[in-house]
């Protein structure tokens, strides 16, 4: 007991003023005050006169610090008593394997004080600190209910976040359970979709072999007929051959000469009826044409959708804009046309529709957008405002694509699915798409570049 309060006495003693710790290479200044060595060193920084004291603020024209060796040695005896006492006096004996009281990691003494500012547990050392000298410092037992209520608070809160939690997880698996029912329905339509194209060529290709076949017997039934016909032949010449080895020694000249008359017609007559079937006899031109593309414009009636031969709807052009005469192709011109007063036209915005709207099913066209990328394609809601300035967007009834560089663009839009998607139309590479719930009905949406100087915007009208 005697050893503790003596190591309690000493502790405030032996501590550095700057670092609130035990002296490290503890040094004296003039005014007699210590401090470790590398305390004051960072304390001073550079500077190279005028050295003022931490504690009492009197200055020294010049560096001296003199070592303490004898507080050195006070240090070190506190220190070791701190040791031998276990950091403070016996205390009534708890439980078996019950931990002692914690201790602060700086000073080494008991936790008994509490600062509000900083939250947390300290010690008296650190109380008198300069750490924590404008703080609101309480004893650690008054703060037990401040800590109980935080808890309280805390826990509450924490319950509302775990609530909350559990609320996104179910949302999120909902969301995962609708994903994966979305993909599979997605993979049966695309098996769907390859399944009906690889049936069509296995048809295709069966019935091309099938026609080979037929060409092929009925070829080679010819030529078989023809073989027979040459092997009658030859046995026919064979007996004429004969024949006129044996009438060699007839001895009528008459007989002889008619019979060499007789045989030569014969023999002519033989010799024009024989012939071979040649080989080309077989209708190449069926079979080794462009199969794949005859196969492929029987697939038209098959693909759906089949790219739609779209015109532009001259009475919804803004009056800047100038349509071809099939209606196929539009630009921008800086001269404004003098059309007819419509309620369906855009009256300030350089926009056009196409002619045909879409209430249902699927749909696919293709765009030539110019030579300029300030340009706009898509749909747009039958109902949309044609007055003034046009903002393109899905809440104003527009599902566009554009500003880019692309030499042609398909639109794809599938009504009952609320899709609308873009492609480079070249090899079909995914730009953009939209999922959205279509009520009403959708038009093809134009707005060329506003370049008079730049190609015109163009509807493709290919044929499959």
């Amino acid at each position: 007991m005697t050893s503790w309060l003596l190591a309690e006495g000493l502790t405030s003693e032996v501590t550095c003023p700057i670092c609130l710790a035990f002296y490290q290479d503890p040094v004296r200044l003039e005014c007699e005050h210590n401090f470790c060595r590398s305390c004051i060193g960072g304390y001073w920084g550079e500077l190279e006169t005028d050295f003022s004291c931490p504690q009492c603020q009197e200055t020294f024209p010049r560096l001296r610090l003199t070592s303490n060796r004898l507080l050195a040695n006070i240090v070190e005896r506190v220190r070791q008593l701190r040791l031998d006492t276990a950091a403070g006096p016996p205390a009534p004996a708890g439980p078996p394997g019950e931990p002692g009281p914690l201790l602060c990691p700086r000073h080494e003494e008991k936790l008994k004080l509490y600062c509000q500012d900083d939250q947390e547990a300290i010690c008296v050392v650190c109380g008198v600190s300069k750490e924590h000298k404008d703080h609101r410092i309480v004893p650690i037992h008054e703060t037990l209910q401040f800590c109980q209520e935080k808890l309280k608070e805390s826990s509450v809160e924490l319950v509302k976040w775990v609530e909350a939690i559990s609320g996104i997880e179910a949302s999120q698996e909902k969301v995962v359970l609708e994903l994966k029912d979305r993909i599979v329905t997605i993979k049966e339509r695309i098996v769907s979709e390859f399944d009906e194209l690889h049936t069509f060529l296995q048809e295709e290709q069966g019935a091309v072999l099938g026609r080979l076949r037929e060409e092929e017997h009925r070829t080679l039934r010819e030529m078989e007929e023809n073989r027979k016909k040459l092997h009658e032949e030859k046995f026919a010449l064979e007996t004429v051959i004969s024949s006129i080895q044996m009438r060699l020694s007839e001895e009528d000249p008459v007989c002889l000469l008619q019979d060499v008359k007789d045989m030569t017609e014969r023999l002519k007559r033989g010799i024009a009826n024989c012939g071979v079937v040649p080989a080309s006899g077989l209708n190449v031109g069926s079979f080794q044409g462009p199969l794949q593309y005859a196969a492929w414009k029987k697939m038209r009636n098959i693909i759906s959708p089949v790219p739609a031969p779209l015109t532009l709807d001259p009475s919804s052009a803004n009056p800047y804009l100038v349509l071809s005469e099939d209606l196929t192709a539009v630009k921008y011109s800086y001269t404004s046309q003098q059309l007819p007063e419509n309620l369906e036209r855009f009256d300030f915005c350089a926009c056009v529709l196409g002619s045909a709207g879409f209430a249902s099913g699927r749909h696919y066209w293709e765009v030539e957008p110019g030579s300029q990328p300030d340009w706009d394609v898509g749909v747009a809601a039958a109902s949309i405002d044609r007055e003034g300035w046009v903002i393109l967007t899905p809440e104003n009834g527009f599902w566009t694509f554009g500003h880019v560089e692309h030499s042609k663009v398909g639109v794809y839009l599938d009504h009952e699915a609320g899709q609308v998607s873009f492609y480079r139309a070249d090899d079909m590479t995914h730009l953009h798409t939209f999922a959205d719930t279509f009520t009403e009905e959708l038009f093809p949406f134009f707005y060329p570049s506003a370049d008079s100087n730049a190609k015109p915007l163009r509807l493709c009208h290919q044929l499959i």
